[in-house]
């Protein structure tokens, strides 16, 4: 009997040997992206718009879009090789990501330039939070993180993870949240109004949380799945959530001082993704970053803000 339960246990331990084996070959493999190859005049067009940042951080956003066909998602090796090479000239101190499902990972966390860190993309089992949040540990350190999944919603992607950060430079303290709200879907605006209605006032708890235990100024990042409320917004653009978020927060589009855009898509566009602000930081630069080279990147631009705290 004895002798059975070693050899049983010896099995196990080698079958959880191979599994993890199995896993780090596939993350391996998922995030080799050393074959693929830039578009031709990617790198120069990026430097060419690259500025750097004048003020003490540079908080960006970023929906990446799944690699999923069923979403529309196309393979993420090549778009994460000019997604890395964003962050390399760019350097953003913080980046909220959402849609970050696993090949992604696989090739931005297996390639991220040096001092970027990753914050709780993990979860129980095999699957991903797909909404994560990335910063340079060169310029940061890192005092107190955590995420937690909406009471309504899918809460692989429908989450908030929050991080509280010290500017190395100046010492001073600030945080950041990102999200990703759900999006009314045709014949269920009435149902997914509520939800959104239930998320939008719990990363709002979250965010005044912040603000008063740290005493710092509170940034929120995200794909918020509605827009400004303009005469062009349509029902389905649900602008009472983002007025909800206008009127408790500031929106550091419209604070900055200095107004950055490409071609593709202009300046008062409506937009899903913002970058919200709690506090009396300057704005001194925004960047809506539509241009062509990065239009297949995914099916939203990546945002910015440099800020002065």
């Amino acid at each position: 009997m004895k002798k059975r339960l070693t050899i049983f246990f010896v099995i196990i331990i080698l079958l959880l040997l191979a599994a993890a084996a199995v896993l780090i070959f596939i993350y391996n493999d998922r995030g080799n992206i050393s074959e693929i190859r830039l578009p031709k005049n990617f790198e120069t067009e990026l430097a060419d718009d690259a500025f750097e940042n004048t003020g003490d951080i540079r908080i960006m956003s970023s929906n990446l879009l799944v690699d999923y066909q069923s979403w529309g998602g196309t393979p993420a090796k090549p778009r994460a090789k000019k997604y890395l090479a964003l962050i390399d000239a760019y350097k953003p101190d913080v980046i909220g990501v959402q849609e970050f499902c696993e090949n992604w990972y696989c090739a931005v966390n297996h390639n991220l330039p040096d001092g970027y860190k990753l914050i709780n993309p993990l979860t129980t089992g095999l699957l991903l939070r797909m909404t994560a949040m990335i910063y340079n540990s060169d310029t940061l350190n890192l005092i107190e993180s955590d995420t937690f999944s909406y009471e309504m919603g899918d809460p692989r992607l429908r989450r908030v993870v929050w991080a509280v950060f010290e500017d190395k430079k100046t010492g001073k303290r600030f945080a950041v949240t990102n999200t990703h709200l759900d999006l009314l879907r045709e014949g269920q605006y009435e149902e997914l109004t509520n939800v959104m209605r239930s998320q939008r006032d719990e990363i709002l708890n979250c965010i005044e949380e912040l603000s008063e235990r740290f005493d710092c100024p509170v940034f929120s990042t995200g794909d918020y799945n509605t827009a400004e409320n303009t005469p062009y917004a349509k029902t389905a653009d649900i602008p009472e959530i983002y007025n909800s978020f206008a009127d408790k927060l500031v929106d550091t589009k419209f604070v900055s001082k200095n107004q950055v855009c490409g071609s593709e898509r202009n300046w008062l566009s409506l937009s899903y993704d913002h970058i919200f602000m709690k506090g009396n930081s300057e704005i001194n630069s925004f960047c809506l970053m539509s241009y062509d080279y990065l239009t297949d990147m995914s099916d939203h631009y990546t945002i910015f803000a440099d800020v002065v705290l």
